[in-house]
């Protein structure tokens, strides 16, 4: 597939309380990767949605909100009792020594410096492009998630390109993205893949079979668009 597509089963920043049902719901065989948010994330609906994914060969990420200290210590936490493959968090030395360890989820620590609620990204081209560089390197680092839709500042796309240039891991951009112009801005400026979440489930409540099809024409898009040549593909693909 040119671009990986990661289905968050999340609205404004939280899990949705109806996550497992309408993951139960989708008729989508070609989806392989969902994800969910330590906040609003019910302990027992998000380990039997984990077992579930699982069974049906999918690859689970959790995505860490709570960018407070005690917040992404519990939500690491959380990550390794689900069992899930990757874990997303900011970025801490010592997060990447956990989980630098058989059998332990992947670590993709968020690219750049993020404020705010919902989250919004304060870094520069350069200082993100210099960050991708250095912890390609780090040991216990699996993927990078970066997110260029929630700044103003500068193109979103360059900043993929910048990213994805200097890392040698694969960069998943999450947050904001709606339509297939944006899925081929990322494919095109190398990205591993990108995360939709309420743009996706919008219409569940009124259609319950709109996510099916919602998902089915993104994993369309996604196996239409060309793929640069990036950390995405010099690497071993990440999330199955």
């Amino acid at each position: 597939m040119a671009v990986n597509f990661v289905l968050m089963l999340t609205e404004k920043d939280v899990t949705i309380p109806d996550a497992l049902e309408v993951y139960e719901k989708l008729a989508v065989d070609s989806l392989r990767n969902i994800a969910f948010k330590d906040v609003g994330a019910d302990r027992q609906m998000v380990q039997d949605l984990t077992d579930a994914a699982h069974a049906d060969g999918r690859s689970v990420l959790l995505e860490l909100a709570d960018m407070s200290d005690r917040g992404q210590e519990q939500g690491l936490q959380l990550g390794v009792d689900l069992g899930v493959d990757q874990v997303v968090a900011r970025w801490r030395a010592d997060f990447a020594d956990a989980l630098a360890t058989d059998g332990a989820p992947e670590y993709w620590p968020f690219l750049g410096s993020l404020s705010g609620s919902p989250l919004v990204l304060d870094s520069t081209p350069d200082e993100l492009a210099a960050q991708a560089d250095e912890l390609s390197r780090v040991g216990g680092v699996g993927g990078f998630v970066l997110m260029p839709y929630r700044q103003s500042a500068f193109d979103a796309v360059a900043l993929v390109e910048r990213a994805s240039a200097a890392a040698t891991l694969p960069v998943l951009v999450a947050g904001g993205v709606r339509d297939a112009e944006q899925i081929d801005d990322i494919a095109g400026a190398g990205g591993w893949g990108f995360t939709m979440g309420g743009a996706a489930l919008a219409e569940r409540h009124g259609d319950p079979e709109s996510v099916s099809r919602r998902v089915t024409e993104i994993m369309r898009l996604c196996e239409k668009v060309p793929a640069r040549q990036s950390g995405a593909t010099r690497t071993e693909e990440k999330v199955k």
